[in-house]
């Protein structure tokens, strides 16, 4: 395709990314900073660059909404220039000369990408999609023409795109990478960063996450992310959160795809919860039967394995006949914010080793909720994402714990627990102790 000028000049912060030569791409880039217009910019040249017959490229958002409001005028004004291109409306793509396409799509139904074959891809806001977007379906369709990948996004704490981040700061052979905080970029004036800043609800933590690209700043409406600073502060996450083998060990589920199930393993230690591991589900870890195996060859004696309701039927049989002891369903609470506010209100006898825990620290950190208004009533949703399902497995912790379901019930604080509450939990199979009228938990003695 012969050399076009569409008119396009890249901010000198781009420059780079435009030369780079490693095939991905990670941009962290704060708001207003023109991310979407160079990475769409990007997908042009490319895709006219391409020496391969039918180039395709792909712009993907969280939802196809979001894709046609944030990149479909920036991809129609790219283009414009270009003799023989043609634009349609209706399927949101671009053909230039030489059949060679530019599509966007949303993840929201990232099915619609399979059997395709993609030569570039650009991701937007990757933490907001489903995980199995980019390992079943993108990354696939890269694979026989040796399709490369950008990935643009704001930090929303140490989510899946903060991963990809740090993946790619570690290969900088196969990943360019760049971090533009607006502090650096000088794109907006400093008169207008201190605009910014000091607008009524403008925090401190939004700034520094939304401007100053900051994975570490506290994530608005967050949930745990307060009681997990705290207990770092405490000293209560660390590697020294350890094993006490005179003590049973409790399993914690939430069960959904391979992925998405979480485990969190813990103990009652006097009046402390430990918790020694997150795991996570996996392509060799995804039925009962393999998570009642992984479990059994760890070393420890359990004392019982708490899963959701919905995993009644089959789960709890499957892992059973795979040799598990205790595997008990908890009764479905009345609220998602039920388990949220015992775990929170426990949170300060909670400890985590932080290096078998990190995945489920980084989730709790992240775990958050938004308001939404039906205009007659402002509700607090909790967001269900890839952080989600980790807290939701420590909210069963929690409601187990809460339930009277540890064998050694004196070495946790707590209300006195009914016998006609814990009947409802417990189910048949359950070997632990049922807790009596009069069982009440220790009080606490330590301010951990």
């Amino acid at each position: 395709m012969p050399d076009v000028y569409t008119g396009y000049e890249p901010r000198k912060a781009f420059e780079a990314f435009h030369d780079r030569k490693q095939r991905f791409a990670v941009l962290v880039v704060h708001r207003r900073g023109g991310k979407t217009t160079a990475v769409i910019n990007d997908l042009v040249k490319r895709v006219c660059e391409c020496q391969l017959p039918s180039p395709r490229a792909a712009y993907i958002a969280p939802t196809y909404s979001q894709a046609k409001d944030v990149a479909w005028k920036i991809l129609k004004h790219a283009v414009a220039a270009i003799p023989g291109v043609i634009i349609s409306e209706g399927e949101l793509h671009v053909t230039l000369p030489g059949d060679r396409r530019i599509r966007l799509y949303g993840a929201d139904n990232y099915d619609r990408l399979r059997g395709i074959y993609l030569d570039i891809v650009a991701i937007d806001e990757s933490a907001d999609m489903a995980s199995e977007a980019w390992s079943e379906v993108i990354l696939p369709a890269l694979a026989d023409r040796g399709g490369s990948a950008v990935w643009i996004g704001t930090p929303k704490g140490k989510d899946s795109f903060y991963e990809m981040w740090k993946f790619a700061v570690e290969h900088p052979h196969e990943y360019y990478s760049l971090l533009l905080p607006a502090s650096v970029s000088g794109i907006l004036s400093k008169d207008e960063l201190a605009v910014q800043r000091g607008s009524p609800g403008m925090t401190q933590a939004i700034y520094d996450q939304e401007f100053e690209c900051s994975f570490d700043a506290p994530i608005a409406g967050a949930i745990y992310g307060p009681c997990v600073t705290k207990a770092r502060s405490e000293g209560r996450v660390s590697p020294n959160v350890l094993h006490y083998a005179s003590l049973p060990v409790y399993t914690a589920f939430d069960i959904g795809a391979a992925p998405n199930t979480k485990c969190w393993i813990f103990q009652a230690v006097l009046d402390r919860i430990n918790f020694l591991e997150c795991l996570t589900g996996g392509d060799d870890c995804s039925t009962p039967a393999q998570w009642a195996k992984r479990l059994k060859e760890k070393p420890y004696s359990y004392g019982g394995h708490f899963i959701p309701h919905d995993g009644e039927t089959l789960w709890r049989r499957l892992m059973v006949e795979a040799g598990l002891q205790g595997v008990a369903v908890l009764q479905k609470p009345d609220s998602e914010w039920d388990n949220i506010n015992d775990a929170v209100s426990q949170f300060n006898r909670c400890a985590f080793n932080s290096v078998l825990c990190e995945h489920g620290i980084e989730s709790l950190e992240a775990f958050h909720s938004k308001q939404e208004n039906d205009g007659k009533t402002i509700r607090n949703i909790p967001v269900h994402n890839w952080a989600s399902h980790a807290s939701t497995a420590f909210g069963y912790a929690h409601q187990a714990i809460r339930a009277g379901m540890l064998v050694d019930r004196s070495s946790m604080p707590g209300k006195p627990v009914s016998p006609a509450a814990s009947n409802r939990v417990m189910l048949a199979g359950w070997n632990g102790p049922r807790p009596t009228a009069t069982s009440t938990f220790r009080p606490l003695t330590r301010n951990w």
